[in-house]
């Protein structure tokens, strides 16, 4: 047994601790077994069972040939726990877990979407399958067959951590939509679309005379007055035969037109949007349609002067705002489904309404809504403003689902600088990005260290969903589309009336005038016009 100056023993352990510390210390913290015992003054037993010590990791790969320090290792690894020194055989694989089965049931327990044995022979950098399939008969881990895509991925034993793994997993791809078809060469009747609608209000419009009510959606195409549309209706045969007209003098005045306008109810149109929306999806050929959501808002005018300041109280229902500079009215949400690119659920509040607040009342409606048979909803993504623990907690407790949202750069300085860091990985490496984790082990690492960003905690799970949005960034493009066709071509922001009932009608009367387009597409057989409104003539 040796002793130090001051006459303290020392094992031989200790001894041999310290001299392979300090070969290790001028090799760049690594080696390999055959030269530590080349050219370390140690007994080889040590050398065998070095990883048994409280002080050296071997890599998980290399059959453990590599030897490093916990010290080491635990400084230089990345959010996972993993560090990868190039040795010269390719790369070491070192994890603050140590072994390989432990490793593995931490990362299974803990990544946001479990782990599949490709993954896993990926990060370890060794093939994984027995090991993974030896917890699993244990106990220790669960292992699921996917349907779609034909997967097996292991996740938590426990039920109320599995699912949420689960839903991650099917959205961890960045979402590829169909293409829609080229629109044909043809157009869309207005007296067509008028029939096709008839159809609909029969079972959902008990307020109004059924023909009426449809009149009142041609306005919205035409944009026309009331006295205009009794104009257009008295000049027009065709209008008047598919409306039931018998003749011009048996059209109804603009007043009758108007009070079946006003006789709407909000949760009619809701109806007749839901069934509109069902049958668009039931009738489109994409296995996409009721996976995915997008929810946006944007605003709508008052029917008011344009003095700079309007008294909150001179329009009902109305208020100033902030969307794009102030503006006083409404402000309108929306949940699109960006597969079909059609509102599905729509909300009217008053201009100084937040957004965000909106989110849970606008979501319980769709729920309220529509069947789980029509929308199986995996995901919803929204913009930084949905940015909060509120919305996120509801789209899982009412949606069952996630919501993956942009960085709201405003919250600290620190996601402000992921934020950055994201967007500049998403440049330079945005085509090598599959999955989350591929921009997750591509961001500024020392960044996610000082954010206490680790595998498993709430902060990955908070950019794990904002790497999610950006990879889906191109599903959130189908509510501005939607929102720039409900404002040009079915007269969503030319709102002329101050009761608050009569506008959110219009509002409302706008998207189910949308939908009816759709609907009309396919069942005329030209579904390739049904993003195209443009083509009703």
């Amino acid at each position: 047994m040796a002793t130090t100056e001051s006459g303290r023993s020392i094992s031989p352990k200790e001894v041999y601790k310290y001299a392979v510390l300090t070969y290790l210390r001028d090799s760049n913290g690594i080696d390999s077994k055959t030269k530590l015992r080349q050219n370390v003054d140690v007994l080889g037993w040590y050398i065998t069972q070095i990883s048994s010590t409280s002080t050296f990791y071997t890599s998980l790969n290399h059959n453990g040939s590599y030897v490093a320090s916990k010290y080491l290792v635990g400084h230089r690894s990345d959010h996972q726990g993993f560090w990868r020194p190039e040795v010269e055989d390719g790369s070491a694989v070192f994890h603050r877990d140590e072994s390989t089965k432990e490793t593995l049931t931490t990362l299974v327990r803990k990544r946001q979407s479990g782990l599949t044995p490709t993954e896993a022979g990926d990060l370890l950098g060794r093939d994984c399958y027995q090991p993974l399939a030896d917890l699993a008969a244990a106990g220790e881990i669960e292992r699921v067959e996917l349907d779609a895509p034909d997967t097996i991925v292991y996740v938590h034993s426990w039920p109320t951590l599995r699912e949420p793994q689960l839903a991650q997993r099917r959205t961890d791809h960045g979402v590829d939509l169909d293409e829609p078809d080229e629109p044909e060469d043809t157009v869309l009747l207005r007296e067509t679309l008028l029939e096709e609608f008839l159809t609909v209000t029969a079972d959902h419009i008990d307020s109004a005379p059924n023909h009426r009510v449809a009149a009142c959606l041609l306005r919205q195409f035409e944009g026309d007055s009331f006295a205009a549309l009794e104009r257009r209706l008295r000049r027009n045969h065709s209008l008047q035969d598919v409306l039931g007209y018998e003749d011009a003098d048996d059209v109804d005045d603009a007043t009758t037109l108007w009070r079946a306008f006003n006789d709407l109810t909000k949760d009619e149109l809701k109806d007749c949007l839901q069934t509109l929306v069902t049958e668009v999806i039931d009738e489109t050929e994409t296995d996409q349609a009721g996976r995915f959501l997008v929810v946006d808002g944007t605003h709508v005018d008052a029917w008011a002067n344009t003095r700079e300041w309007i008294e909150d109280d001179d329009v009902d229902g109305a208020a100033w705002g902030m969307h794009e500079g102030f503006f006083y009215g409404y402000q309108v949400m929306l949940l699109v489904d960006p597969a079909i690119d059609l509102p599905v659920a729509l909300m009217v509040r008053p201009g100084n309404e937040a957004e965000k607040t909106l989110f849970t009342p606008l979501i319980d409606d769709f729920t309220d809504r529509y069947d789980s048979d029509d929308f199986d909803c995996e995901a919803v993504f929204g913009d930084a403003e949905y940015d909060t623990d509120d919305t996120r907690e509801a789209a899982e407790e009412i949606l069952e689902a996630a919501l993956s949202t942009g960085i709201n750069p405003r919250r600290s300085d620190a996601l402000k600088a992921l934020k950055a860091d994201i967007k500049e990985v998403f440049q330079e490496h945005g085509d090598e990005i599959e999955t989350p984790y591929d921009a997750l082990e591509r961001l500024n690492q020392t960044l996610l260290s000082d954010f206490g960003i680790e595998v498993g905690t709430v902060e990955e799970s908070y950019i794990y969903r904002a790497i999610k949005e950006r990879m889906n960034r191109h599903l959130r493009a189908s509510v501005e589309r939607v929102i720039g066709r409900l404002k040009e071509f079915t007269g969503m922001t030319d709102v002329r009336a101050r009761k608050e009932s009569t506008a959110h009608t219009h509002i409302l009367l706008s998207a189910v005038t949308l939908a009816t387009v759709a609907m009309t597409a396919h069942r005329t057989g030209k579904p390739s016009l049904m993003r195209s409104p443009s083509r009703v003539v």
